[in-house]
């Protein structure tokens, strides 16, 4: 919990430093870009720290390809 404690106030921070030179600069586009990636960012960084059993994105493939598989291996066989 301190670890994940840790990642949080580092992506605070850095949030806290670079959002208003963004802002300023009224380059809102990519402090969008920076707040989406900073946060993607930080949850897989606590999903690392935590050691949580994630998992694999193959898992994900297979699941969307396994139907057209099966479809293609019907067609073909």
């Amino acid at each position: 919990m301190l670890a994940a404690s840790i990642v949080l106030c580092a992506a605070a921070a850095a949030v806290i430093w670079q959002l208003p030179r963004l802002s300023r600069q009224r380059q809102w586009k990519e402090a969008a870009v920076y707040l989406i990636m900073l946060a993607a960012g930080a949850f897989l960084s606590v999903v690392a720290v935590t050691v949580q059993k994630t998992p694999s994105p193959l898992l994900l493939i297979e699941i969307i390809y396994g139907p057209i598989n099966q479809l293609l291996k019907n067609w073909f066989s």
